[in-house]
């Protein structure tokens, strides 16, 4: 029998990458899925998976950053699903740029949406689930770059580390209404977020990365996906309140890499589809209405 059948789970962030790895993977394991999402082209196409899978999928437009959305969708995931067992609190943006020049705006919709987003969905979602009075299961996606960061990603590192605590904190509150809480801290996840980072299939900057990461590959989203079902399912009843980084033991790896110039072609190339894909989810965000 699926570990979770019978369970709906409430997923932001799962228009691609991580969240939608974790849409299908608790599908395949028997859940039914909600996506609360800014980008609904992405969000429908995780729903048709999942409905192949023979799951039901609910897609509904909110955005992180706003409390009166991410509110309604929880209520409007239990009144059609009829439940809300788990929450993965994935949606996250990145905005790097040094001190002397990061704009106030950057840094503002990271802690929005990393910080403030999660507070907001883990809120939204655990409200719902002590109304329903059967417990729960919450898993908010931080990062590798809690505890590790850069010249250039202090800002993001900021906002992660502080799903770390919040983290703590919820589980010591939470846990009198039998839900648990728990954090992941993905390394360099093969995702539209961290192309940059994980550089193309067979290029000069993955190379480098598989090279310099002790199991010698690049995560991917499926990855992250089976930790969560561990953490959501049967077998997690006794974690909470834990952070568990899962990056392939890079964060122990020795020695950095810096693009040079046989880096510089394929750099670009990611640089440019980021960017591409940053300017269109930047209008997405700044709905809030």
């Amino acid at each position: 029998m699926s570990a979770l059948l019978g369970k709906v789970a409430f997923i932001t962030g799962a228009g691609s990458g991580i969240g939608r790895g974790t849409a299908l993977r608790l599908a395949r394991e028997g859940a039914d899925i909600c996506i609360p999402d800014i980008d609904r082209e992405g969000a429908q196409e995780t729903a048709d998976y999942v409905t192949q899978l023979g799951r039901r999928a609910l897609v509904l437009k909110a955005n992180v950053a706003s409390q009166v959305q991410i509110q309604q969708a929880a209520q409007d995931c239990v009144a059609t699903l009829g439940r809300l067992d788990i929450a993965v609190a994935n949606a996250g943006i990145g905005r790097g740029g040094s001190v002397l020049e990061l704009s106030l705006k950057d840094w503002q919709d990271q802690l929005d949406v990393n910080l403030t987003g999660v507070f907001l969905t883990v809120q939204a979602a655990a409200q719902q689930m002590v109304k329903l009075g059967s417990g729960g299961r919450i898993v908010c996606i931080s990062s590798l770059a809690a505890l590790n960061t850069s010249a250039s990603m202090w800002a993001y590192s900021a906002t992660k580390a502080g799903v770390q605590m919040m983290v703590r904190g919820w589980a010591q509150d939470l846990g009198r209404h039998r839900i648990n809480v728990n954090a992941i801290g993905p390394g360099v996840i093969e995702t539209p977020l961290a192309a940059g980072l994980a550089g193309e299939r067979d290029g000069v900057i993955r190379g480098a990365l598989e090279s310099r990461t002790p199991v010698g590959r690049v995560g991917q989203p499926d990855d992250i996906a089976a930790l969560v079902n561990f953490m959501v399912g049967p077998d997690g009843a006794f974690m909470s309140g834990s952070y568990v980084v899962m990056d392939g033991g890079l964060r122990d790896a020795r020695g950095g890499w810096e693009p040079d110039a046989s880096a510089a072609e394929e750099l670009q190339r990611l640089q440019q589809r980021s960017a591409v894909r940053a300017m269109r989810m930047q209008g997405l965000l700044d709905d809030r209405t």
